[in-house]
């Protein structure tokens, strides 16, 4: 499998909404402990997305559409673009060496965004096992 895949726009939204559905209670329920809403805006594909914890469970929302103006405004926001979006789900891209390379920017507080770093791990692994499977049934990418 490459080390790096691309997607469409609604095949992360869809990868995503999976990884935060299928993510046990320890990664999910770091964002519904804490009632925070996390926003991802992504580039190359362009998509906006956010995953909103505070209505008691991790609920993945779209940035487009009708369910984007039920959103609360986001206590985070990850700002990636490109090859940088899977390499930072597959748990590929050392966070602190993005930021400082321009490859990842996070809007709010700092000590919000270590809060939820126990968490990541198992939503990474969610994601390399979802895209594993998906690329066995999904050739093409």
């Amino acid at each position: 499998m490459p080390s790096s895949l691309r997607f469409s726009a609604s095949q992360l939204q869809e990868l995503l909404t999976a990884v935060y559905a299928s993510a046990d209670g320890s990664q999910a329920n770091v964002l519904v402990t804490r009632q925070l809403v996390v926003a991802f805006e992504f580039r190359d594909p362009e998509l906006s997305l956010s995953v909103d914890g505070r209505s008691g469970k991790a609920v993945v929302r779209s940035g487009s559409g009708p369910e984007a103006g039920d959103t609360p405004t986001p206590d985070l926001t990850f700002h990636l673009s490109g090859d940088a979006i899977d390499r930072f789900w597959r748990g590929e891209l050392n966070p602190v060496a993005a930021m400082t390379s321009g490859q990842l920017r996070i809007d709010g507080s700092l000590l919000t965004a270590l809060a939820l770093a126990p968490a990541l791990p198992g939503l990474q692994a969610h994601y390399r096992q979802l895209t594993a499977d998906w690329a066995t049934e999904q050739p093409q990418l």
